[in-house]
């Protein structure tokens, strides 16, 4: 799927219906504490009242739980139909790793095992394993160096099995001799 950046005057749109919405939220909240307000005989808003900005301000706080519970829901849907963490990531403009800490679990566990064989390779006299790791959504290795030495990636992973291999084999190319 291609992805589509909203144009400028759809993202205007957005932004004037969205200005609209909780001003009317925030109005009836003004509504609600101007009902125990003392009667004036007033029937007119005051608008040089700090209480009307802060209404609106309110009323933004509760929509940005809302967008964040309506984000989540989409993420983990998308994640359930098959999108992995890249793509999660790609469309809330984050990386991978932050799409995966922001909505642990919404990737189908299977679809991101699905091509994720590992690989076994032979290089510089020694060799290496290079691994799909579910639960950290990414690519690590283990390698024994022609020297004997050995290293397992360890709290490091890679997006994709050919970055792994890479490091796997410039460990390999450093320790050749014995």
């Amino acid at each position: 799927m291609e992805k589509k950046e909203p144009t400028t005057a759809e993202r205007e749109q957005l932004r004037a219906a969205l200005r609209d919405a909780l001003k009317e939220m925030g109005n009836t909240v003004y509504g609600q504490l101007t009902v125990d307000a003392p009667d004036d005989d007033q029937e007119e808003l005051d608008l040089s009242r700090p209480e009307i900005p802060l209404s609106w301000l309110t009323a933004c706080k509760y929509a940005v739980e809302e967008l964040d519970a309506l984000a989540d829901r989409y993420a983990r849907t998308a994640g359930s139909r098959g999108a992995n963490y890249a793509e999660l990531g790609a469309a809330w403009g984050i990386s991978r790793q932050a799409a995966r800490k922001r909505w642990s679990g919404a990737v189908n566990i299977l679809s991101e095992r699905a091509n994720k064989e590992p690989v076994h390779f032979e290089a510089f006299d020694g060799e290496a394993r290079v691994s799909f790791h579910p639960d950290a959504g990414g690519w690590y290795w283990i390698a024994t160096a022609a020297n004997g030495q050995v290293r397992e990636l360890e709290g490091e992973h890679h997006d994709t099995s050919e970055e792994a291999a890479a490091a796997a084999g410039a460990f390999l190319a450093a320790n050749t001799g014995r």
